[in-house]
């Protein structure tokens, strides 16, 4: 309802969602809205649990734009996770990006996170 209520407000402005750290647990729930998805325009994951299963939900065959920020050191969910994720959609042609932080803990990418970029590639498309 919130992310309804949200695109309602937003006269036509492109909805971004974004989780962090276990809220990625959210996000990954959303993707596979298939109601919900139509209302973003782009999801954002920072420092969040990999989705192995993301290729294949509602969101994916929508093409939404997915950023993805990580730390490389982070002990929480490992940046290996991720990168998998990151490097299988990538390789399908799905708009994904990618910022890593070479030696970031889990709180980096929520600390250091250029939200300017990350909007940009979001709303470009990817």
């Amino acid at each position: 309802a919130l992310i309804r209520y949200a695109f309602e407000q937003s006269a036509g402005r492109p909805v971004i969602l974004a989780c962090a750290s276990m809220g990625g647990m959210i996000c990954s729930g959303i993707s596979r809205d298939r109601e919900i998805v139509h209302y973003l325009g782009g999801i954002a994951l920072l420092g969040a649990p990999a989705d192995a299963g993301f290729g294949s939900t509602p969101a994916a065959a929508l093409r939404l734009p997915l950023y993805i920020t990580h730390g490389s050191a982070d002990s929480v969910y490992a940046a290996e996770d991720q990168l998998a994720v990151y490097h299988a959609l990538h390789a399908s042609g799905y708009p994904v990006s990618l910022t890593l932080f070479r030696t970031g803990s889990h709180g980096t990418p929520i600390r250091m996170i250029d939200w300017r970029k990350v909007l940009n590639v979001l709303l470009a498309g990817g």
